[in-house]
């Protein structure tokens, strides 16, 4: 029960940023901590469990948006690759405030949300998202630099003086 305590809020909080439903992020919840018991034995290093808890609510989370075809756009992006080079410096979000941070990033199209959601705050690699996503790592990349486009353009709308660079 102590495991369970520990690192559930943090497991619902990942999935909910990636299921947007409550009820969707409970129920991914409790298949990652079954399945995690499960699979105890395959863990190395027992203090990277929070880590590896999470890991697999993200991945229930991820196959519960492939059962929902909720993913289908990850098929047509494709399309759009194209090489990217540039690289930018990151923006500094430190004086906005939580709460528009989040409405902001609820408000983004299902691809960008759960691009940045990946990224910036699961700390996924692109290889990773790619992998994921079942998409080349260099469309990864051009949608996560879509995504960083239309985050910081919405977040422009609610406050235009609230960014830093």
């Amino acid at each position: 029960m102590q495991v369970y305590n520990r690192y559930k809020d943090a497991m619902y909080n990942a999935s909910l940023r990636i299921l947007k439903s409550p009820q969707d992020a409970q129920d991914v919840v409790q298949d990652a901590f079954i399945k995690g018991f499960k699979s105890i034995h395959s863990l190395d290093n027992k203090s990277n469990l929070g880590g590896w808890l999470c890991r697999i609510a993200i991945n229930r989370s991820l196959d519960m948006l492939r059962a929902q075809k909720k993913l289908g756009w990850a098929q047509d992006v494709d399309a759009l690759d194209t090489p990217e080079y540039s690289i930018e410096q990151p923006e500094d979000y430190s004086s906005v405030n939580m709460d528009d941070l989040k409405k902001v990033l609820n408000s983004l199209s299902e691809q960008h949300r759960l691009i940045i959601t990946l990224y910036l705050i699961e700390e996924y690699s692109h290889k990773e998202i790619a992998t994921q996503l079942n998409l080349k790592e260099s469309t990864v990349r051009n949608q996560y630099r879509r995504a960083k486009a239309a985050f910081k353009a919405s977040l422009l709308k609610q406050q235009p003086h609230g960014i830093r660079r």
